[in-house]
């Protein structure tokens, strides 16, 4: 719900500035130009040609898949585009501290399935190097089946 919250905060605090932006330029453009009609047309024709750059610029945010998580001891993402982010922050409120408790544990050797405060269903299980040292976790969701592998 928190993290649901801050998006809300953050689509809300975007669009305030994207609409303050449009029309400062919008009567900035109009009045350079005298209030003319041409001026009318040319400010709208800059605001949307702002508007399309900014969207292929920028584009809209990517889809995070969390089904499967590689992390360090700490806890933080270890690869992908959220490498170094808490991967506690992946998750609702209601799983995290199940999630927590059995990624740890993944740290220290155990192997395990559970079910997220949720009702998601995960496994937890360490990776180790050729060593036989736990160097990493792995969380993946929706508890694969072998089953579903062989299906896929």
């Amino acid at each position: 719900m928190a993290g649901q919250l801050a998006i809300t905060t953050y689509r809300l605090g975007s669009s305030v500035l994207l609409a303050s932006g449009v029309l400062l330029v919008f009567a900035g453009l109009t009045a350079a130009l005298h209030f003319s009609p041409a001026g009318i047309v040319a400010s709208a024709a800059v605001i949307a040609a702002l508007l399309y750059a900014g969207g292929v610029w920028f584009g809209g945010s990517p889809r995070i898949d969390a089904s499967v998580v590689l992390y360090t001891p700490a806890l933080l993402v270890a690869a992908g585009p959220l490498a170094g982010r808490p991967m506690l922050d992946l998750f609702p409120m209601a799983a995290r501290k199940d999630i927590d408790a059995h990624c740890r544990a993944a740290i220290g050797g155990q192997a395990t399935r559970f079910t997220s405060g949720a009702g998601q269903i995960f496994d937890a299980a360490p990776v180790k190097s050729a060593d036989g040292l736990i160097v990493y976790g792995i969380l993946i969701a929706g508890a694969a089946m072998p089953e579903r592998a062989a299906a896929g």
